[in-house]
């Protein structure tokens, strides 16, 4: 499929080509041929290849053995000997600072015990690692050495849909590859695993060029020969979808690395998603009409210090609209922590303004588990709602258990659950709960209740139908 994919794309640059070709020979009394143009796009690439790839290097990367491999190692007291091979792999990366700063992805280095760099000139120099970003996956290097060429970066915001890319890299050990194909997205996100623990930055430029393993960490390349972006993913390599980290991103990471050691990011607290990305949400919260959905609130974080709940629907940040989460994330980066930022939402019909001072966005998320003290009662209910709960004296009553096919499992309601509110009404017994439970369902309520939640360390909610 791969070979299929890069077959098209040549085949529909090349019909572009000729295209061209006959309307300058249409226009024009020169006697200019479609092969003059195909031979000008050639010489374009080749130019785009000769001066980008002395500054684009290949990473040989010894990993660490795990303790596993270290146990197969014979024992010493044998009479034969057998030295274990480490294991190595190789990624592709760039020169950004011509005093030897380099990058690549995270995931390239992440096992390094050592990393040689090889650059095209046939140097090779070992590299130490400055700085990473598990949240973009980036890694920046420095190697001994200086009057590198860095590559100039182009600005990823004004990148447009349909236009030429190009990519160098070492896919399957084939050393400064070139492929070319188009920018074919923006703004593309949740590659990953949307149910991370740690959020993940996703602004992903999307290409139909040829990655395969072994370009990741390398650029993808404008006309001009400026870094676009840097190769990060391939979505099955057989569709032909490729991503990278845009540049502008990828400039702001590497700036704070250098500067601190460290990436340091404004942290609302909160798990949000673009309102129209949900069909229930969307049905549940018509009245928005667009903006950004509060999914959670983390506990103790800066949104959870003010009146912010789950299911607000954030509509503008500093009085401009936001209506996607890759907006509000962009908006956000241009802010700094310690920064009070107004943050205008919806809720139930109502517009509210709340503000909110930004905080720095911790290390790894805090998960709280709840107590086992307090529990008063106990309440086993109807196979059709399918729930066991507890009450918590002065917290609201925690989910015991789930039925498989009930309403509540329907609902994804989830085993240590604390509901706290049904409808924007407090729940203080088991029997508030059901009875509010309850009486929704008699109401037939379409487009369900919204439960309010806490979860594993956030306010959460769901849909109650």
């Amino acid at each position: 499929m791969q070979p299929r994919c890069a077959h098209l794309t040549f085949h529909f640059l090349l019909t572009a080509f000729f295209s061209c070709a006959a309307r300058l020979c249409a226009a024009s009394s020169d006697t200019l041929q479609p092969s003059d143009v195909l031979r000008l796009v050639e010489q374009a690439r080749i130019d785009i290849f000769q001066k980008a790839a002395p500054s684009v290097v290949i990473l040989e990367v010894e990993l660490a053995q795990d303790s596993a491999e270290a146990e197969a190692e014979p024992d010493p007291t044998s009479k034969r000997q057998t030295k274990l091979e480490p294991l190595r792999s190789e990624g592709s990366g760039f020169v950004v600072r011509s005093n030897g700063v380099l990058v690549t992805n995270l995931h390239v280095v992440a096992q390094a015990r050592r990393i040689v760099v090889k650059f095209k000139d046939g140097r090779r120099l070992e590299a130490r690692i400055l700085g990473t970003d598990e949240r973009t996956d980036i890694a920046v290097l420095q190697v001994d050495a200086t009057n590198l060429t860095p590559l100039p970066f182009a600005d990823s915001d004004a990148a447009a849909v349909g236009q030429f890319v190009c990519a160098i890299g070492v896919p399957f050990g084939q050393e400064w590859s070139f492929t070319s194909g188009l920018l074919s997205g923006k703004g593309r996100s949740r590659l990953l695993s949307p149910k991370s623990l740690l959020p993940l930055y996703e602004d992903y430029l999307q290409t139909d060029a040829v990655i395969n393993p072994g370009h990741s960490g390398g650029p993808l390349l404008d006309s001009a020969a400026h870094v676009l972006g840097m190769n990060t993913l391939i979505v099955r390599v057989e569709h032909g979808l490729a991503f990278a980290v845009p540049s502008n991103l990828l400039q702001q990471t590497v700036a704070q690395i250098l500067e601190t050691g460290k990436v340091a990011r404004p942290w609302l607290g909160i798990r949000a998603e673009t309102l129209g990305e949900s069909a229930a949400l969307r049905e549940r919260l018509a009245g928005a009409q667009s903006g950004v959905v509060v999914l959670a609130v983390e506990m103790d974080g800066p949104a959870f210090k003010t009146d912010m709940r789950p299911a607000d629907v954030i509509q503008a940040l500093d009085g401009r609209p936001v209506n996607s989460a890759l907006e509000l994330q962009r908006a956000l980066f241009k802010r700094k922590t310690g920064q009070t930022v107004r943050v205008d939402i919806w809720r139930q019909g109502v517009r509210k303004v709340i503000q909110i001072a930004l905080a720095q966005l911790p290390e790894a998320p805090q998960t709280i588990l709840e107590p086992e003290q307090n529990q008063r009662t106990q309440e086993t209910v109807p196979d059709k709602i399918g729930l066991t709960l507890k009450e918590l004296k002065g917290r609201g009553v925690r989910v015991e258990g789930v039925a498989e096919g009930s309403q509540a499992a329907k609902a994804e309601l989830q085993t240590q659950d604390i509901i706290t509110e049904v409808e924007g009404r407090p729940v203080r017994t088991v029997a508030e709960c059901m009875s509010a439970l309850r009486t929704g369902a008699r109401r037939g309520v379409g487009n369900g209740l919204l439960v309010q939640v806490e979860r594993m360390g956030r306010r959460t909610f769901v849909l109650w139908r």
